[in-house]
């Protein structure tokens, strides 16, 4: 079994940062994680991938260097169900690297032990996965 790519179409690099997100097989997290957001932004640009468009690519126009994220789900076991931040995962923190040319993710695993009550994810990031040479 392999995990959701969530990317819409092939990803052309070049002319700016890009950002998908990723969504592990592992603990059934497609299925777990409900009403997941990821929020990119750096300065005044912002953009944001969530659980109603996964497959959405974000391309910045130009744009490269250090990007702010701000990994969100909906906590469905609270009424009403609130937001809650997903905490990275070591080694990771909520910011994200991203070359001109290339392409970075975001990736979200559920927690083995879901917990009620709060966060039942963790997500890492993976700066300039794809990239092509500069010209």
């Amino acid at each position: 079994m392999s995990g959701l790519a969530n990317t819409e179409n092939t990803i052309i690099l070049g002319g700016g940062a890009q950002f998908w997100v990723y969504l592990s097989p592992q603990n059934n997290t497609a299925n777990v994680v409900k009403g997941w957001s990821v929020k990119f932004s750096q300065g005044s640009w912002s953009d944001s991938i969530t659980s109603e468009n996964p497959t959405k690519q974000i391309k910045t126009n130009g744009l490269s260097g250090i990007f702010d994220i701000e990994v969100t789900e909906l906590n469905n076991s609270t009424n009403p169900p609130m937001r809650v931040n997903i905490p990275a995962q070591a080694g990771s923190v909520n910011e994200i690297g991203c070359n001109s040319n290339c392409s970075s993710f975001v990736g979200i695993i559920a927690d083995e032990k879901p917990l009620l009550g709060g966060a039942n994810a963790k997500f890492w990031t993976t700066w300039d996965a794809l990239c092509r040479p500069s010209s």
